[in-house]
């Protein structure tokens, strides 16, 4: 690592409801949480082995809804565990991101952790409420394809307002009072419960993309439990629906920057020798027509934004060989006359990504608003025109209920020392939310990776080490810290 001064920051395959595709961004994150203490008081969880793998323990953990009304009932959260191999310090709780993310797969299926980790801590993941085993949340069928987004192409705020509060409505009929409960301060408040299930006194915490919000909750809930907090590829929930928008485009015009600058002076890019902004321009407005072809759903049209998220996450990693491959079948690609199929309604079906509507405003009153809003959303994202969580702004601008845990500048008393992590060029977190919430973090030490992509934490063995020797040791990099891009 080097000191420097401080510095400024398939197409997808899987496919899942309208608004988890526009908010993959916020669906890739996932977070951890180390529990201090080796001489915990004895385990009253109920473990057994995983259905999905012997290897790994699953139990549950009930915690109220409604923790001011009790009243309301309760929700046996789904948790995981793999133990620790040595000599135990405590135990990592990992944050699942998204929001919609299921803790317990990532690690009956694998996890992002180093060995030197899972020697010195138990690892345990868990399903947020709405999540997956835990209550999940279930809404409307027939509402799972969305209204027309793009004002430009005759999307109305009104209509889209109209279909929120019909959606929201649905989700409350077929999950009950829990879907009004699902915002980050109240998962906070379920890992304190599990915390205090394990029998520990003090745990640290490390969060990925929307797993920070999480993190950042339980810090400013529980200071006095925490041993330490790493927040990687961090949100910023200070930010107005506004600044969040232009933020985000930023974020995702820079990333596409970087993939178009790779293209031009790399013979083996599939596009190499072309314009590919350009490409990219005609793509985007075929979706615009409705004939742009969505490779992962055959005889099923890309909408704009469905297309910009397609192409922001193969930038994740990022994979710009692939990227190049898909824009170039794409453009070979005839047009689609697609016939949307419709879906029953008064079918119930999973989708937990709508919690983002409970820790975010978005205040777009009128079509007036929401027109000069696209008007900046294209001018931030230069040629990639909109960045795809405008689709999420649009639809929770009209949820009927205000959000819970609604932004605030960091609320943090009594916290340990907290290393933020972030890269220049993410395209889903800015670099530019992590120096913020750093400013605004007593305490807050920021590592910078000078690369590409989306998460620091195991990117180079120099972010990896960087965290796992706060994690162990409690010894933060210096400040002005930098990892070379890999």
């Amino acid at each position: 690592m080097r000191r420097t001064s401080a510095t400024t920051p398939p197409i997808a395959r899987f496919r899942r409801t309208a608004l988890c595709r526009m908010m993959l961004a916020l669906c890739l994150g996932i977070g951890v949480i180390a529990v201090a203490g080796a001489t915990a008081a004895a385990d009253p969880i109920a473990w057994r082995p995983c259905p999905e793998n012997a290897g790994v323990d699953c139990a549950t953990v009930t915690v109220p809804i409604d923790r001011s009304h009790p009243a309301d009932g309760s929700v046996a959260v789904a948790v995981a565990r793999i133990r620790a191999r040595g000599d135990r310090i405590g135990t990592l709780i990992e944050l699942p991101g998204g929001p919609g993310n299921s803790g317990v797969d990532a690690l009956v299926h694998g996890d992002r952790f180093s060995p030197a980790l899972h020697d010195r801590f138990d690892i345990v993941g868990f399903d947020p409420r709405g999540v997956r085993r835990t209550a999940p949340l279930r809404c409307d069928a027939g509402l799972a394809a969305w209204p027309n987004l793009v004002p430009d192409t005759g999307g109305s705020i009104d209509e889209i307002h109209s279909y929120a509060k019909r959606l929201a409505d649905s989700c409350r009929r077929y999950t009950g009072p829990v879907a009004d409960r699902l915002d980050s301060a109240t998962v906070a408040a379920d890992i304190d419960a599990l915390r205090d299930a394990l029998g520990e006194q003090r745990i640290s915490l490390y969060g990925r993309s929307y797993g920070t919000m999480i993190g950042q909750s339980y810090a400013e809930q529980f200071g006095n439990h925490v041993r330490a907090l790493v927040l990687d590829s961090v949100d910023d929930h200070s930010l107005s629906g506004a600044e969040f928008l232009a933020s985000e485009a930023r974020a995702g015009r820079d990333a596409f920057a970087g993939f178009v600058s790779w293209c031009d002076r790399t013979p083996g890019c599939a596009l190499h020798g072309t314009d590919v902004a350009a490409r990219y321009d005609t793509l985007f407005r075929r979706a615009e027509r409705g004939d742009l072809p969505d490779p992962s759903a055959p005889g099923r049209a890309y909408d704009p934004l469905m297309f910009s998220r397609a192409v922001t996450a193969r930038l994740y990693q990022p994979d710009r060989p692939a990227l190049a491959e898909d824009l170039r079948a794409l453009s070979d690609a005839p047009p689609i006359s697609a016939v949307p199929q419709p879906i029953p309604s008064d079918t119930a079906a999973p989708m937990p990504e709508y919690a983002v509507c409970a820790d975010w405003t978005f205040d777009i009153p009128d079509q007036a608003t929401w027109q000069r809003l696209w008007a900046e959303q294209n001018r931030e994202a230069g040629p990639l025109h909109a960045h795809f969580a405008w689709g999420a702004a649009a639809i929770c601008s009209g949820w009927p209920t205000p959000p819970p845990n609604p932004a605030h500048l960091p609320r943090l008393t009594g916290t340990p020392p907290i290393l933020v992590m972030n890269g220049l060029h993410d395209p889903a977190t800015p670099y530019e939310w992590a120096t913020s919430v750093t400013a605004h973090t007593p305490g807050a030490t920021l590592l910078t990776y000078d690369g590409w992509g989306h998460g620091s934490y195991g990117r180079t063995p120099c972010t990896t080490a960087a965290g796992d020797h706060y994690l162990l040791d409690l010894v933060l990099p210096a400040p002005g810290t930098h990892c070379p891009a890999a």
